[in-house]
């Protein structure tokens, strides 16, 4: 992200050199914008829609062999819309595109790097549970951890040859089954340790154990449309000192299985959901968020110019009572709806002798939605020469305005995409926001924004109580393993909304496709949001 980026709450790392953490224990969350380099990264947009696809490049820059969640999320709401691991040994890249195939939406690779769970022909298949409006969303690339010593059984199978293939992948995928025991079963311990065999060819396990991940990770991204010939990209949202402790997670169960070391976490308000290396969503909000977004615009029908602005929101499904949000997403349109409703909370449910529940045991009576979103934004749009304009009611206004002309307009997903002029550039289905600027050609535009409801802003967990574990289908499913969803709003500042994004500039010919271009431009941060 731009290095201008400085929003209030920014601070230097704490140069801590803890033994067992690389400098990363007890160092303070940070936008790397000077290294580039971070344990989180964000891409905020990735698209399959209208022929575009949609690159991932993953460099581990380390001398550490990185264990990294790799996870889609969709753009309406931010609900994992497919997850992995990726196991990186020292100096390794893993290259990968997400593109429309049918009905499905596909991350291809033809890397060797090991991932578990393993590609089925080279490709991972978004699930069916949340591909809906998930033809765009954006990225989370997390790093979990990497072990003590290179040495480690997992480090010394996923290290690559030198015909550039991993020793063996098929021992790397044991550590991330569920319920591993030391010396007897294969899988993930708890977050700093998990269980393996020596060889996939063999019966003898050994023990892996982990500390925090480096500060190791580079990643870029592109957006091509093979058929207009346009392609742009640029560098992740970079976060430093993101995790202080390792999170090693399994692939086999989630939450709503009563998994708290499954697949869900880590995530953006940190480690595992045992309670290790929580709370990060708040300082996470402190960095991304507070301040105005600023960056040029152009509708330039004459040269076939046009321009989006991409407005990612992103964290705010951990400000989700998820349990009953998931409830609400299956329940709609039934007889036996679920509300997930802002200022009307839902208490936690209750069980029957069986352990079992329906929408019955669902009460109103607590807060399920406590994100930032919907948010009204506040744009001030200026020409390149601050010229006064005219511009019909109720469209934005290039400024000098009249005086007491106010101009906002609601921002309704964690992924909005906002279209200047005519012409859409990434075609995009999450926003139906044109701004009008008929009598300007170009300029740049500085946008605020706040929530639109006088809901609490707050972080949400789960906790569990094993008595309750009930695996099953359905609702029994969603809450089989969560008693309680405790939502907080201590330090939760509600004008910090975190927000990422580019403007995807594009210049077409269309008499001549070949000679498209377009490119992408960060935003830049300044002032405070309002």
């Amino acid at each position: 992200m731009n290095a201008k980026f400085k929003p209030l709450g920014l601070v230097a790392a704490v140069a801590a050199a803890t033994a067992g953490y690389n400098g990363v224990a007890n160092a303070q969350l940070e936008l790397a914008a000077s290294s580039d380099l971070g344990n989180l990264a964000l891409i905020p947009y990735y698209t399959v829609r209208d022929g575009n696809v949609t690159g991932v490049h993953i460099t581990n820059t380390s001398d550490a062999t990185q264990v990294v969640k790799v996870r889609l999320r969709r753009g309406t709401d931010s609900m994992d819309a497919l997850d992995f691991n990726l196991i990186l040994s020292p100096k390794d890249v893993w290259t990968g595109f997400l593109a429309a195939e049918g009905e499905d939406v596909v991350f291809n690779t033809t890397d060797s790097s090991c991932t578990a769970p393993a590609t089925a022909g080279g490709k991972f298949t978004m699930p069916g549970i949340y591909r809906a409006d998930a033809d765009e969303g954006y990225i989370e690339i997390i790093g979990m951890g990497q072990p003590l010593t290179e040495t480690a059984p997992i480090a010394v199978s996923a290290k690559h040859d030198s015909t550039g293939v991993p020793a063996d992948c098929a021992a790397v995928r044991d550590n991330f089954f569920a319920n591993g025991v030391a010396t007897t079963t294969r899988g993930v311990i708890d977050g700093e340790a998990s269980v393996q065999r020596i060889a996939s060819t063999g019966t003898t396990l050994a023990l892996n154990e982990y500390e925090a991940p480096e500060n190791a990770l580079k990643v870029s991204y592109f957006v091509r449309d093979a058929g207009s010939g346009r392609e742009f990209g640029n560098s992740a949202t970079h976060i430093a000192n993101f995790l202080v402790d390792a999170s090693i997670t399994n692939q086999q169960f989630g939450l709503f299985s009563g998994d708290l070391l499954g697949f869900d976490y880590p995530d953006l308000n940190g480690g595992v959901g045992a309670g290790l290396d929580r709370d990060r969503f708040k300082e996470l909000r402190a960095v991304l968020g507070g301040a105005s977004v600023i960056n040029d615009w152009s509708a330039n029908a004459d040269l076939n110019v046009g321009t989006d602005w991409v407005i990612t929101f992103p964290g705010q499904y951990t400000m989700l009572d998820l349990p009953h949000y998931f409830a609400s997403l299956l329940t709609a349109g039934t007889d036996d709806a679920i509300p997930c409703l802002a200022g009307a909370p839902i208490a936690a449910n209750t069980f029957d002798s069986t352990g079992s529940v329906d929408s019955d045991d669902f009460s109103v009576s607590g807060a399920c939605d406590h994100r930032d979103i919907p948010a009204v934004a506040t744009f001030d749009v200026y020409d390149r020469e601050e010229q006064q304009r005219s511009q019909p009611d109720g469209e934005l206004v290039v400024s000098p305005a009249l005086p007491g002309q106010v101009v906002q307009t609601l921002l309704p997903f964690e992924v909005n995409v906002v279209q200047w002029g005519a012409e859409p550039v990434l075609g995009s289905e999450n926003s139906d926001i044109v701004v009008a600027v008929p009598d300007s050609p170009f300029g740049w535009a500085e946008l605020n924004v706040r929530s639109a409801s006088s809901k609490t802003q707050a972080v949400c967990e789960a906790s569990a109580n094993s008595a309750n574990f009930n695996i099953g289908e359905g609702l029994d499913a969603i809450v089989g393993a969560v008693v309680a969803y405790g939502c907080d709003s201590t330090d939760v500042n509600a004008n910090e909304i975190p927000k990422i994004g580019f403007v995807a500039w594009e210049r077409s010919f269309p008499a001549n496709p070949d000679s498209n271009y377009g490119r992408i431009v960060e935003h830049s941060y300044g002032g405070v949001g309002s």
